[in-house]
């Protein structure tokens, strides 16, 4: 089968530090190549494919630039058997609505990608049954569910831990950083503060509120900022107690890579109830779900109680390569029976 992914062309793929939407896409369109399909990614320059072929006529940025690469890709768009996007423009919709019998999907990898329908039936795949269920009410529009797989071996189980508990998210404030700081102070517990700083919808104001919250602790909370590499972050992960998700309405969590990443090392996770949380972690048994920021001391007490070998059996049902087998049996149906929904 002869598949083109259209990635956000923000961050390469793989992304170098930050861009799950891109990882995402590489372990999807590796394991893809590796079942023997051809794999294109449209995705910005410096991308590098593995099992799989890279179109890069842009150059990646915040401000994306998806147009210009949906413009520079579309002769050959009809080349392929399925278009299968995923960035924030959904610019494979134009080509859908030029030539109606385009196999045409979109992986939607925010709460709101489209406020409105981008075609009478787009054929929409939630990373999860709550984020499925936030579609519903939000543009009456059914959506498939696959949720997204991690490379395992990349995260490896570590069942010593030291005495911390660790933020791994956006710095911004619907991610709870202060939240987390609270928390640290609340239970007298060491804390690592860490995630992307830069660009995010709360500003630089907020992200120095964040910083002064941590230095006021007099090194109870190490602000670490954007973690520098991989390897970086999987021993945060490993040798953490607990990672902790303190996130803040109205904003709710489509998945949450993390915690998947997070459980594989041996970790727990402690989230509040916002999303995909009750999904992938086993309350009492792989972490804690609370209903707000107002039990998370409550709720890190069941966490740390968590095996982790038993946090680790739980990641390993969330692989990728399990991922890709269920995108690729929704391609072959949309395919044999002309799917559209």
């Amino acid at each position: 089968m002869k598949v083109l992914q259209l990635s956000s062309q923000v961050y390469e793929v793989p992304p170098g530090h930050y861009g799950g939407l891109e990882q995402v896409i590489f372990d999807l369109s590796h394991c893809l190549g590796a079942m023997g399909h051809d794999v294109y990614v449209l995705c910005p320059d410096g991308s590098k494919g593995d099992k799989f072929n890279v179109l890069t006529p842009v150059k990646g940025g915040l401000h994306s630039p998806e147009a210009a690469a949906y413009e520079a890709a579309k002769a050959s768009m009809g080349d392929y058997e399925i278009l299968h996007g995923h960035g924030w423009g959904g610019f494979q919709y134009q080509w859908k609505r030029d030539h109606p019998q385009a196999r045409v999907l979109q992986t939607l990898h925010g709460p709101v990608t489209f406020h409105t329908k981008p075609v009478d039936k787009p054929c929409f795949v939630a990373a999860s049954q709550a984020h499925a269920d936030w579609l519903k009410w939000e543009l009456n529009q059914d959506a498939r569910v696959v949720h997204h797989g991690i490379q395992l071996d990349r995260y490896p189980f570590c069942a010593e831990k030291d005495d911390y508990l660790l933020f791994l998210a956006r710095v911004s404030e619907e991610k709870g950083p202060l939240d987390f700081v609270k928390l640290c102070r609340a239970v007298k517990m060491k804390g690592i503060l860490a995630g992307p700083d830069q660009g995010t919808v709360s500003g630089m104001g907020y992200v120095k509120a964040v910083m002064d919250a941590c230095s006021d602790t007099n090194g109870l909370v190490r602000y670490m900022g954007l973690v520098a590499n991989n390897e970086q972050k999987v021993e945060l992960l490993q040798k953490a107690r607990c990672l902790v998700s303190p996130l803040r309405p109205p904003y709710i969590e489509i998945f949450g890579l993390s915690s998947i990443e997070g459980m594989a090392c041996g970790t727990p996770i402690l989230a509040t109830d916002l999303g995909a949380g009750r999904e992938l972690v086993v309350h009492g048994k792989t972490g804690a779900i609370v209903r707000d920021i107002t039990l998370l001391a409550e709720g890190l007490k069941i966490a740390l109680e968590c095996a982790p070998e038993v946090c680790r059996q739980r990641a390993e049902e969330f692989s990728r390569e399990k991922m890709a087998a269920e995108y690729l049996a929704l391609y072959r149906q949309m395919v044999q029976e002309d799917l559209s929904w």
